[in-house]
């Protein structure tokens, strides 16, 4: 245990062991050194009886006393600042301590229920990397419609959009109509206010640097540019198994089949940064806006896209922000930066805060209100640098947004 602590309190062990055998000793001695009661009480009586003569009282015993002050002195002036000195050291490792303990507690939350967590992984897949969940989509009156497949989307990149606040009343709230219930006390959930600024310790200590969440966007969206449309493929597909044995069936092997004569299934960058994991479930969908902004994007079975869902419809934004050059200026600004509650965007728009920013990453402050502690506030990125994505790729989907209101 005395090699695990600090520095700080090893010393103040080993200070107070010497101090308790010190002590010990001396009653030792004191004890071995007394003399056996012989006669009255006037006799031993401290007072009565004669004590050392002044030349020993002012050479030797002397002498020892003073040293014996003149190390306590020592002790005191020199090993008490000594021992204080790394106090700023020793308050900086207790609040890695904290923060370590902290985060220990949010991974186990986040993990299965088999593990005994609240299975968080379940629907966002492990650290967080997205997942799939299933949900049963009922009708106005609460009546059964049908049973899905829900995409759950990657926690690894939120804390680039959304900054912690922001996190936590999604974690407090939950996401009506979809499968995201409500973790809260406040709206009617089982987690404190302290576990869930555990939990979203936990999905902070795993979240993706900038840099890392745009090498994946470019990487997924060299992949789907390179994708063709399904409809031509599959009409390939049949074409090149007409007239084929069994056995050539067995071997058939439809990547082998031609399709580069087939159009590709996104006409832009910017619709394919759009739809990013609609077909293949890249990241449980959590770099796409049409996850918010087009009905059934979720599970596979999407309307047109930007036709708003959760998030407002988008076919008409270019009423938003009018014009050419300016109006796409503002939108891409407005994108990357996201809405701020109750500020006035575009031509009659108003910030409620939910709309994130994607070329930014938040900013972290305290906020007495939510009773956080051991929080290190941080400035808000730059949006040169960008965040989840670029600014070139936000401006590549803001294109794309406004070709659908044409």
């Amino acid at each position: 245990m005395l090699l695990g602590a600090s520095t700080q309190t090893s010393v103040g062990v080993i200070i107070l062991f010497v101090a308790m055998v010190v002590g010990v000793i001396y009653a030792f001695v004191n004890i071995r050194q007394s003399k056996p009661e012989i006669g009255s009480e006037i006799e031993l009586a401290a007072n009565r009886k004669p004590y050392l003569p002044d030349a020993e009282l002012e050479g030797r015993k002397l002498d020892r006393t003073l040293s014996l002050g003149l190390l306590g002195l020592f002790v005191v002036g020199i090993g008490l600042p000594l021992y204080w000195l790394q106090e700023p050291s020793r308050q900086e490792n207790e609040r890695g301590n904290i923060g370590r303990k902290f985060v220990d507690r949010g991974a186990g939350m986040f993990a299965p229920t088999e593990e005994g967590g609240f299975n968080c992984a379940f629907c966002h897949g492990a650290e967080g990397v997205g997942g799939v969940a299933p949900y049963t989509i009922t009708d106005a009156e609460g009546r059964f419609v049908k049973q899905v497949e829900w995409q759950g989307p990657a926690l690894n990149t939120v804390l680039l959009r959304y900054d912690r606040d922001e996190v936590r009343y999604i974690l407090e709230y939950g996401r009506p109509f979809s499968p995201m219930p409500a973790w809260g006390a406040k709206g009617g959930g089982p987690l404190t206010a302290q576990q869930l600024q555990n939990l979203i310790d936990y999905i902070e200590s795993f979240q993706l640097t900038p840099k890392e969440a745009q090498a994946e966007v470019k990487e997924q969206l060299a992949t789907m540019m390179k994708a063709r449309d399904e409809t031509c493929t599959a009409a390939l597909v049949t074409e090149a198994k007409v007239g084929l044995s069994a056995e050539e069936l067995a071997e058939f092997k439809e990547a082998d089949v031609d399709t580069d004569s087939c159009p590709p299934m996104y006409a832009s960058e910017g619709e394919a940064l759009f739809n990013m994991g609609y077909d293949d479930g890249f990241a449980g969908g959590a770099y796409s806006c049409g996850r918010c902004h087009t009905q059934g994007w979720s599970y596979g079975e999407k309307e047109a896209d930007g036709g708003g869902a959760m998030g407002p419809n988008l076919r008409g934004i270019t009423g938003q922000f009018p014009g050419g050059s300016t109006g796409l200026k503002q939108q891409t600004d407005f994108v990357c930066l996201g809405s701020a509650e109750g500020t006035r965007y575009g031509r009659h728009g108003q910030g409620s805060g939910r709309m994130p920013g994607f070329c930014i990453t938040p900013e972290t402050k305290l906020n007495p209100e939510n009773f956080e502690v051991n929080i290190t506030p941080k400035d808000p990125g730059l949006p040169e640098n960008g965040a989840m994505f670029t600014q070139e790729q936000v401006q590549a989907v803001v294109e794309y947004e406004r070709s659908l209101s044409e």
